[in-house]
């Protein structure tokens, strides 16, 4: 089934990253699906930091779709298990997306977001000589799985009630549903892109909800 396409720069009132004159689209899927796990996190918590990473294969890296399906599944299940930790503050709640591109060289990266309860803003340093904190540690657990190299870009701080915020962000992140580099194709068998699926926070029925119920 082909995916549907847009070339609007805005999504839900948001401004993305597209251009209708420029012929810049994106996949409104792909931003539906980030649009709402950021949303769901945020009826949890009135603090939220989403971090984006991008990961690189090693060029000796032999291409092959469901390996690299599993090694991004794996890389996604041990840092939500270290985050979860207690050497990283026990987050409770980490959501993630991904999506996979193939760009003029023929190999595969990724570009991948983490969103969690902002309990520090000091999330470490990002620097030439060795990143520190978390940074680290996302970076150390990619090279554990295969040896790649990680870009890491700036951190968002997100309050609930600051809309900017949430637009700034939505907007860095809209380039994940871009289209150019996806390559997808009908009957695969391997994902391009993948999401968390945190449902949004059951808040308690108001006295004029019962009152209306009974």
């Amino acid at each position: 089934m082909k995916m549907k396409e847009s070339f609007n720069d805005t999504f839900k009132g948001l401004k993305v990253n597209a251009s209708k004159a420029k012929r810049y689209g994106v996949y409104p899927v792909i931003l539906d699906r980030m649009y709402s796990q950021m949303i769901n996190l945020q009826s949890y918590h009135s603090r939220i930091t989403v971090v984006r990473i991008d990961l690189h294969f090693p060029a000796s890296h032999t291409h092959d779709h469901k390996c690299e399906n599993t090694i991004i599944s794996r890389y996604i299940k041990t840092c939500k298990a270290d985050l979860g930790s207690k050497d990283w503050s026990k987050h409770k709640r980490v959501i993630h997306g991904w999506v996979k591109e193939i760009g003029n060289s023929g190999k595969p990266h990724y570009h991948l977001f983490f969103g969690f309860q902002t309990l520090h803003r000091n999330l470490g340093l990002i620097s030439g000589d060795g990143h520190t904190g978390m940074w680290e540690l996302f970076e150390r657990r990619w090279k554990e799985l295969t040896g790649g190299s990680v870009q890491l870009i700036r951190p968002h701080f997100l309050e609930r009630d600051h809309g900017q915020e949430f637009a700034d962000c939505f907007y860095h992140l809209s380039y994940l549903a871009k289209i150019r580099d996806k390559h997808f194709g009908t009957g695969e068998t391997h994902r391009r892109f993948g999401f968390s699926k945190l449902t949004p926070k059951q808040m308690p029925p108001t006295v004029l909800e019962e009152l209306m119920a009974a």
